[in-house]
């Protein structure tokens, strides 16, 4: 018996080695090609994963076959053994060299072109959060905010940044910012997770602030970046997502789509966020409901939420926009929900747009939306409000856990479920909801102001006073913020603070007309001063007289004169505001809800039937005939 080879050269002779580097060079290729067309093709990145794992895998059989086969003029024919000399296995081996060769040098070249060619014309730029990050983390840290950090951080938690638009037309930064409250959004339905509100996640799109300064503003633990860049109707996305504590980048995936398969996109990229984050959540399914089938009337709809948003003077533009997306599409329901928020808010900053007017456009937009989706959470949203206002508490509040049931991280619906428990003078369960607001949108002045609020109800100044200032300078303006600081402030003692606040909001706010805006003028000052409030009282009669269909309740009360604001609440005006109802509960206006006639007011704004299914206010009981109050 013949002694058996040595195997290296054995394995050189059948040309295993040769033929295990040319399948390597083939492989490479093929991977080349796969990274070039697969985006094109709509596939996803587990299809180039699966493509590499697949030639990984085939190359043991390569070398089997290389070993058990020569390749000869006549075919493959077995190998029968250094015995048998053949030429032929050199050919073969000079043969391989050259195609190895010829392989690595198209895989180099089908490279160059994806990496220098078609890059600069589809590949997106990093995201522009994330890729600053490390530069950023290193850079002095920048002033802090007046807003504290919200807590402990939850590590089931995310903030979606918004996405960076690489686009060659700049127009296309709402579809940008869109796609990133659109994954936000999906998000923040899933069970668990707790996702940063849009206005704290989108404060940070001009700044140059990295992960984990992000993470600790925002009390999150990770971050989601991105960027678009939109090329006729297709659309390329790049994601990632980051743990803010340690910049570890847990996932990252690019998608190549046609607009019209925007919603599966959607749906993919959210379903990987939280296939990256079963380790802490568990594994959860993700589901987008396809909106619309007019491409149109969604981009409208992004560009209109983008502007509603930005509250001010965008409201106008985007009430047009949103109008237009409900005409091209009278079945999109997101798009009626959106409209009826910024019906609701319009009032709030111009005085043209009239309350009670734009209220009933509101619910008309609000019911439609509703009866093409029963549960969407935004109109649901509205209609809280919009029940409240129109008395009916007990539906409002329902409105309001409905709409959270179907999205828990919704800061403003949070805030609204508040406003209408503290108009209730349930001020604990408000405070509760406005500080649940305050962790899902912390660089948001207003959750901080209505805390604010409830701590000037329960009488503790030096909160109010923190609380209140700090969502001023965070933002927070109107007449909602300007007479909540005013009162509470002035009560306390805390006097000069609080009338430059107010008189900033008196001279900037377009809705005051000259003759109210001096009549606040020439009356605040009694408000801290009660030798003053006599002679306010009468020149608050002749205003009254004069100026019959505006409401004074406000006024009235805040200089402490309560019988003539009960008598003032029932005359017959246009609504008086949400101030009226959440200022009556702090200690200065006992006499007000301890007043007999009060029950009448009470039972006129739902408070009563409410009360009796949810109970009394907060230090309140019922008493023969009125309310009887501790404090």
């Amino acid at each position: 018996m013949s002694a058996r080879p040595p195997f290296w050269p054995e394995l050189k002779r059948r040309n295993v080695l040769r033929a295990g580097l040319a399948w390597l060079a083939l492989s490479w290729l093929l991977i080349a090609i796969a990274d070039l067309l697969f985006p094109y093709l709509g596939f996803p990145d587990e299809a180039i994963r699966a493509l590499i794992v697949g030639l990984l895998i085939a190359l043991l059989p390569i070398l089997v076959l290389a070993w058990l086969f020569e390749l000869t003029p006549r075919g493959l024919r077995f190998d029968r053994g250094p015995a048998e000399e053949n030429p032929e296995n050199r050919r073969t081996g000079r043969r391989l060299d050259q195609l190895t060769i010829v392989l690595i040098l198209m895989a180099l070249g089908i490279s160059a072109v994806r990496e220098f060619v078609v890059s600069e014309d589809l590949e997106p730029e990093p995201p522009t959060q994330i890729a600053a990050s490390e530069q950023a983390d290193r850079a002095p840290p920048p002033a802090p905010l007046p807003a504290a950090p919200p807590g402990p951080v939850e590590p089931r938690s995310v903030a979606v940044l918004p996405f960076a638009n690489m686009s060659p037309d700049a127009e296309n930064a709402f579809l940008a910012e869109g796609m990133a409250e659109e994954i936000l959004n999906v998000l923040s339905r899933v069970d668990g997770l707790k996702v940063a509100s849009r206005t704290s996640s989108f404060s940070f799109r001009d700044e140059s602030v990295g992960v984990r300064e992000i993470g600790r503003r925002l009390g999150i633990a990770h971050v989601v970046d991105g960027s678009v860049r939109r090329q006729g109707d297709r659309v390329r996305i790049t994601a990632q997502l980051v743990e803010a504590a340690t910049d570890r980048h847990l996932w990252s995936g690019s998608f190549d789509r046609e607009l019209t398969d925007i919603f599966a996109l959607q749906e993919d990229i959210a379903q990987a966020i939280a296939d990256a984050l079963a380790d802490t959540l568990g594994m959860r399914t993700v589901r987008v409901r396809r909106a619309t089938d007019n491409l149109h009337a969604y981009e409208l709809y992004l560009r209109g939420r983008q502007l509603f948003a930005q509250r001010g003077a965008s409201l106008m533009p985007a009430r047009e926009l949103l109008r237009e997306a409900v005409e091209l599409d009278p079945a999109f329901a997101e798009a009626w929900a959106v409209l009826a928020g910024v019906e609701y808010v319009l009032p709030s900053y111009f005085a043209e747009a009239r309350s009670a007017e734009a209220n009933r456009r509101a619910e008309e937009a609000a019911e439609k939306a509703l009866a093409l989706v029963a549960d969407e959470p935004n109109a649901l949203a509205v209609s809280t409000r919009l029940a409240a206002d129109r008395g009916r508490r007990i539906e409002a509040l329902v409105f309001a856990d409905r709409a959270l049931a179907q999205d828990p991280n919704n800061a403003n619906t949070w805030m609204w479920r508040g406003l209408t428990l503290l108009e209730a003078g349930h001020i604990d369960d408000a405070r509760e909801c406005f500080d649940r607001a305050r962790q899902l949108d912390p660089l948001s002045g207003i959750h901080y102001g209505w805390l604010g609020a409830t701590e000037a109800i329960e009488g503790n100044p030096q909160a109010a006073e923190e609380l209140l200032l700090r969502a001023h300078r965070l933002g927070w303006r109107g007449p909602a913020s300007a007479w909540l600081l005013k009162l509470a402030l002035n009560r306390h003692g805390f006097g000069e603070q609080a009338q430059s606040a107010f008189d900033n909001w008196l001279h900037d706010d377009e809705r005051i007309d000259e003759s109210a805006r001096s009549i606040y003028r020439e009356l605040t000052p009694a408000m801290a001063d009660p030798d003053l409030r006599p002679a306010a009282a009468d020149r608050l009669g002749a205003a009254i007289a004069d100026m019959p269909d505006k409401d004074w309740t406000n006024l009235l009360l805040f200089l402490g004169l309560h019988e003539a604001a009960v008598e003032e609440a029932h005359r017959p005006k246009p609504p008086s505001g949400q101030i009226v109802l959440m200022m009556i509960w702090t200690p200065f206006d006992k006499p007000f809800r301890e007043h007999p006639d009060f029950m009448r007011i009470a039972e006129d704004a739902g408070l009563l039937a409410f009360w009796r299914q949810h109970g009394w206010p907060d230090h309140c009981r019922m008493g023969n005939e009125a309310l009887e109050c501790s404090r």
